[in-house]
């Protein structure tokens, strides 16, 4: 993670949507005879990848942001009806078209912050149909928009008012009513459930993720995020692809981890919005050799940004990365964690043309200037996406 592999005066040669070259400028057009675009005082960059999202939702929840000015935790506010099941209510109320609009938003402000590859989860329907028609619409977006979604089922996001005091009860119909929907109509790549005290402990995780793997989906899991339970280690055995948040890790987790293959994904905006002074301990992960990636978090509770951008910066500023360690995160590590890391996440002959115009001159001034959205352009399979008119064809 310490090399971002940096080519100085470079250039990308792009034919049928993917790369056919990439190196030094000067050798590149030797063999050039296509289109030709210049962005001067600029870097070219590999697409983000947002490994761990969740942008299908409805209602705001903008009155616990006050809450949490005031000193209220997460906990507390969900104690006192807010938190997940409020935007559960309001998701179910709310038509499919409209529904569909507020997700076709949010993933437009993805791409336009540089996501051109995402994982979204469902997750605010908790019940057979709800989530059917969250999947559904994801499906149906990743068909529309110049966007790869990789659709995850968190219908084990939390437990819902009906199955107050049963959460067993409610992963079972999961699994016997759900689960078989999804395979047949192929609405999920991946299965995830949210191990946290209070909501699913670890063996009824671990009971749950063995189900989805019987049935064929690829795992990923909500692990340690406030609560240490030893679900991140168990989990990984499973054969994981990502354990996420991580925040109360502990050293003995490290060492335990390194024996896997699960990538860790870590969200500092998600801390940086809770107003939180807990962050997971990426700087000792890396240092350890895990293989650690970056995600938003994009939710409607705890983390209202879809900056990748933001993302980094705060890995540097909070997690101590080096800025090199961030953009390698956000890009190949996170593809990694989507088992995509052959097609995208780097700029490398025969890879997707997924990249970004970025208006720094040195690409570590990216993180440096925080809070901005440097991305000047997006190529998404060697067409333009999202651009404005600062650089011109030649």
């Amino acid at each position: 993670m310490a090399n971002a592999g940096v080519i100085d005066a470079g250039a990308i040669a792009v034919k049928d949507g993917r790369i056919a070259a990439v190196g030094p400028a000067a050798e590149i057009m030797k063999n050039w005879d296509g289109i030709l675009w210049e962005f001067p005082d600029c870097c070219i960059v590999p697409g983000l990848i947002d490994c761990h999202s969740h942008p299908i939702f409805a209602g705001s929840r903008v009155h616990e942001f006050t809450m949490r000015t005031q000193g209220a935790t997460y906990e507390e506010i969900h104690q006192a009806g807010g938190g997940i099941n409020s935007t559960v209510q309001a998701t179910r109320a709310a038509d499919t078209s409209a529904l569909k609009a507020l997700t076709r938003r949010n993933l437009r402000c993805a791409l336009m912050h540089g996501t051109t590859t995402l994982e979204a989860k469902s997750g605010y329907g908790l019940n057979c149909e709800e989530e059917i028609r969250e999947l559904s619409i994801l499906r149906e977006l990743g068909q529309e928009l110049p966007l790869d979604i990789a659709v995850t089922f968190l219908g084990a996001h939390a437990v819902p008012s009906e199955y107050a005091g049963r959460a067993g009860d409610y992963l079972d119909m999961l699994v016997e009513k759900v689960f078989p929907v999804l395979k047949m109509e192929g609405l999920a790549d991946w299965v995830d459930i949210f191990c946290e005290q209070g909501i699913f402990e670890v063996e009824q995780s671990i009971k749950y993720l063995k189900a989805a793997q019987a049935w064929g989906f690829k795992l990923r899991a909500h692990a340690e995020e406030f609560h240490h339970l030893g679900s991140a280690v168990e989990i990984a055995k499973l054969g994981a692809y990502s354990v996420d948040h991580l925040m109360a890790l502990t050293e003995a987790d490290i060492e335990l981890l390194l024996s896997t293959n699960a990538v860790c994904v870590l969200m500092p905006c998600t801390s940086f919005f809770l107003g939180s002074e807990s962050y997971a301990p990426g700087r000792r992960m890396i240092d350890a050799g895990l293989c650690v990636a970056l995600g938003t978090d994009f939710n409607a509770g705890s983390t209202m940004s879809f900056s990748m951008q933001m993302a980094m910066s705060l890995a540097v500023l909070r997690l101590k990365f080096t800025p090199e360690e961030a953009l390698i995160a956000a890009t190949a590590n996170s593809a990694h964690s989507m088992g995509i890391s052959d097609r995208v996440g780097s700029l490398e002959a025969g890879k997707q043309a997924d990249f970004l115009i970025v208006d720094v001159r040195d690409y570590r001034e990216w993180p440096y200037r925080f809070g901005e959205n440097l991305v000047n352009k997006v190529f998404k399979k060697g067409v333009e996406v999202i651009g404005n008119t600062l650089w011109m064809k030649i």
